[in-house]
């Protein structure tokens, strides 16, 4: 088996890997010198720092993994942790905070000779806005401890009002194994009791880490989450859309066919290169795999802020108020990016408070509804503020309207409670218009949930593969037949609304041209026809006024007068209101056109053609010379009515003759 994982190089892969069942990952995060990395080693027997830079100068740089295997205690699957291994030191809080985005619980710890130390305030913050809620605290070197029970309250009164104030404090000194057991079992008890890693069949790896191993190919690692990826899959990289091929996966030096939510799990991409370069298919840390070919980045998102009133001694950020508008870093999953963030209701957002904001990003990320994010300060010296995502496909204008505050209260509150048909209705109701194929994706929502929402017609109406607001697009078929019903009464003389007409007015009204014809089906499926060209309620009956009825009593009998060979349009319009008359029985159906210049009435066009068909019936075929005489009008009506006749399919052109066709 090929190595494609991220053991260090004299880690033989095991070629016999036990399945186990239940995946977990765990954090560490402490203050530099406090023993992360050497506790991580005698949990797992492997040593976290993997970088010749952080053996030679005895520090972790970037993020170290081990893998841990914890038996059940009561009997139950065993489970497999992934240990993530954090540097301590302020100048790589950066590669911190890419480590902890999707783990389960966190390892804090604590030297016993130095105390809390800024940087684990730091990395208390960090882990409390990406919405940890289990840990354990690791006491270390415990062998210098001189007054444990002082030690001990000092630890617990830095803890009071955090996420881990009631969580286990065991004093370990990692070189002589002491509390090392506990700190398994304290692992295990906080794990098994929580929820397991979700499976909603929506796989996200966040990449941390790419590299190209000699005859393997590009391969990245990253914790998986929200779904499975199995060898063979077609992944899609965001943002982007990049596509590749997965080849090979492994989990702690393991080849799986399958990888589980919860897994540390490296991905082998030959279709892709190495970084970020120009012109090439690259992938880089920051990036995210996905199985989602229909994902869409954005620069915008709508976000909840909050900032903790807790200070990080010796850091100015952690107390300094974000300005509207502010510059900040934008760390989401393994990435980072600059941003803005705009306030909503806020001047500035100080210690303690919350609010919702839109952060105007200056590179492209791609994110889920409920994704959670920590903001540092521009300068990169301090963790500044931390939130959850809203909307990952935000609009950037309208942002400071109390519609949008409305709107991002609604799908924040569904989104917490996980209700599928609160969050449906919240993003429908602000955008009146969104795609079936994707709805809900870029959400935590399942499958199952989404095809439940899909299928309520209570909250969302199907129409051309886009859903609306039931009550929305009722109200745009009672818009439709209240402006054709107005069009009647203004105008009594038209038979009906020209369709081109209703077409220009609602591609401009509708939030999307595709909902045009829709919009019109159900118009005529409430009582409406179609009629020549246009659109008119089945109660609707045509009628002129005095002026223009008199014009057409003028047009009808000059028409009877001579059936077959009546007077041409000039002739019979004179002035404007016999030409509005002329339209009104073209529009009607009681005259018919011929060309530009000639028209007929009704009953001379049905005369000409009964004794054309009559005749061609009895002979065959006919001349146009030959038909003029049978007809008995001129040649400057018979032209055009034979090519009426060809139009319409009653004879067909043969050479100089006219047969039946």
């Amino acid at each position: 088996m090929v190595e494609i994982g991220e053991g260090s190089a004299e880690n033989e892969p095991d070629s016999h890997p036990t399945t186990l069942s239940k995946n977990y990952i765990v954090g560490t995060a402490g203050h530099i010198d406090h023993g992360k990395s050497t506790l991580v080693e005698a949990l797992t027997g492997v040593d976290p720092d993997r970088l010749p830079e952080e053996r030679d100068r005895g520090m972790t740089i970037d993020l170290g993994f081990a893998h841990l295997p914890i038996s059940d205690p009561a009997g139950g699957d065993d489970l497999s942790v992934g240990l993530i291994d954090v540097p301590g030191h302020a100048d790589f809080v950066k590669n911190m905070v890419a480590g902890v985005g999707a783990i389960d619980a966190c390892l804090i710890v604590v030297a016993c000779d130095d105390g809390w130390m800024p940087q684990t305030e730091e990395h208390l913050q960090i882990l409390s806005y990406l919405g940890v809620t289990r840990g354990v605290i690791a006491l270390t070197k415990s062998d210098l401890m001189e007054d444990q029970d002082m030690v001990m309250e000092f630890l617990a009164d830095s803890l009071k009002g955090s996420f881990l104030e009631a969580a286990p404090i065991i004093p370990t000194c990692a070189l002589g194994d002491e509390g090392v057991d506990e700190v398994k079992a304290a692992l295990s008890a906080i794990l098994l009791d929580g929820e397991p890693p979700r499976d909603i069949a929506k796989p996200r790896l966040n990449v941390d880490r790419v590299f190209s191993p000699k005859g393997v190919g590009t391969v990245v690692t990253g914790t998986l989450t929200r779904g499975s990826l199995s060898v063979g899959d077609s992944v899609t990289v965001m943002p982007g859309g990049r596509t590749g091929n997965l080849r090979a996966i492994q989990s702690h030096d393991s080849s799986v066919e399958t990888a589980q939510p919860g897994m540390r799990t490296a991905l082998n991409l030959p279709d892709l290169s190495v970084g970020h370069q120009a012109g090439k298919e690259g992938i880089g840390r920051g990036d995210v795999i996905t199985l989602h070919d229909g994902a869409t980045g954005s620069r915008f998102v709508d976000v909840w802020l909050h900032k903790s009133d807790r200070k990080v001694p010796g850091q100015p950020a952690s107390s300094r108020p974000i300005p509207d508008g502010g510059k900040v870093r934008f760390h989401l999953g393994s990435g980072s990016v600059g941003a803005r963030a705009l306030l909503h209701t806020l001047d500035q957002l100080g210690p303690g408070d919350s609010c919702y904001a839109q952060l105007r990003l200056e590179e492209e990320v791609y994110a889920h509804i409920g994704d959670r994010f920590v903001l540092r300060d521009w300068g990169k010296r301090g963790t500044a503020a931390g939130g959850i995502i809203i909307d990952p496909e935000a609009a950037p204008g309208k942002f400071h309207t109390p519609e949008r505050l409305a709107y991002l209260e609604s799908v924040h509150a569904a989104a917490d409670a996980g209700d599928a048909r609160a969050l449906a209705a919240a993003i429908l109701s602000h955008r009146g218009c969104v795609q079936v194929e994707g709805f809900l994706d870029q959400s935590d929502l399942g499958a199952d949930a989404i095809a439940k929402v899909l299928d309520d017609t209570e909250i969302a109406a199907r129409v051309a593969g886009h859903l609306v607001p039931p009550a929305w697009w009722k109200s745009q078929v009672d818009d439709a037949k209240e402006r054709v019903r107005k069009f009647h009464s203004e105008h009594p003389e038209k038979p009906s609304y020209p369709i081109k007409n209703f077409r220009g007015v609602y591609e401009k009204a509708l939030p999307t041209a595709d909902l045009v014809d829709p919009l019109m089906d159900a118009l005529l499926e409430s009582g409406f026809v179609k009629a020549r060209g246009g659109l008119r309620s089945e109660d609707h009956l045509p009628s002129l006024p005095d002026n223009l009825k008199r014009a057409a009593d003028r047009i009808q009998k000059a028409l009877d007068a001579n059936p077959v060979e009546p007077p041409n349009v000039g002739e019979l319009t004179p002035d404007d209101d016999s030409r509005e008359a002329l339209q009104f029985l073209l529009d009607t159906g009681q005259v018919i056109t011929l060309d530009q210049k000639n028209i007929i009435g009704v009953a001379g066009f049905d005369s000409l053609k009964a004794l054309l068909v009559k005749h061609l019936t009895a002979e065959g075929q006919a001349t146009a010379s030959d038909l003029r005489q049978v007809l008995g009008t001129t040649r400057r009506i018979l032209i055009p009515f034979l090519e009426a006749m060809d139009r319409q399919g009653v004879t067909i052109r043969d050479g100089d003759f006219r047969v039946l066709k």
